[in-house]
């Protein structure tokens, strides 16, 4: 498990410093986070891929838990431009843990989480993006593991090497996570709202799986 831990982070670090400054128009990878509110107690690895309008996107994404209300995760793939420049690209996020109440006896948990992260991409011209926001869910048991529908508003700052150097935007996810299996789970995430700098994506849909090591 240390060896994978290592050379998972060996990719996402080296994916990280690929980008170079360029000039041209700013674009960031358009992807759902794909996070939910409960933080799991293991090691967790999820593939997923989103459908953004004109592009395709192919990614992994790893998260450990370093306390018992804290995980941490890092992300990379390909985003696959139609047309355009094919770019990987990754990124990391810290998800903390605010709350957690039984609704019921017996019953469903009300999760809240906030979390910040941060990631690079680089089609036209290199934009880093620093997202901020809270997760709302509702968590139950399914197939004998843990599962969740939530909510995901945020705030995106993006910071680009191009003609426009800032831009903002708010966004949301409206997902879910069911268990298949003990440890294996399904996802689905629709992002809605426009991306950073013009990116004129409505809503993102993108579908996973997720592995608790």
């Amino acid at each position: 498990m240390r060896a994978f831990r290592s050379a998972t982070a060996a990719v996402i670090a080296g994916a990280a410093f690929f980008g170079t400054p360029s000039s041209g128009p700013g674009q960031v990878v358009a992807e759902p986070a794909l996070l939910t509110a409960g933080i799991p107690a293991s090691e967790t690895f999820e593939v997923y891929m989103a459908l953004p309008e004109n592009s395709f996107v192919l990614g992994g994404m790893i998260r450990f838990p370093v306390g018992v209300d804290v995980d941490v995760g890092g992300r990379a793939g390909l985003w696959l431009i139609d047309d355009g420049k094919d770019s990987p690209f990754a990124g990391f996020d810290l998800r903390y843990a605010l709350f957690s109440s039984q609704l019921t006896p017996g019953g469903g948990l009300l999760n809240l989480s906030f979390d910040v992260g941060a990631g690079v991409s680089d089609a036209a011209a290199t934009v880093w993006r620093f997202p901020l926001g809270f997760i709302a869910g509702i968590g139950f048991r399914l197939a004998g593991g843990d599962s969740e529908v939530f909510v995901h508003p945020r705030f995106d700052l993006g910071i680009s090497s191009g003609d426009d150097d800032f831009d903002s935007a708010l966004l949301l996810d409206v997902g879910a996570e069911f268990s298949v299996a003990p440890r294996l789970g399904a996802l689905i995430d629709l992002r809605f709202g426009n991306g950073l700098f013009g990116e004129g994506d409505q809503v993102v849909v993108a579908l996973g799986a997720a592995w608790r090591l």
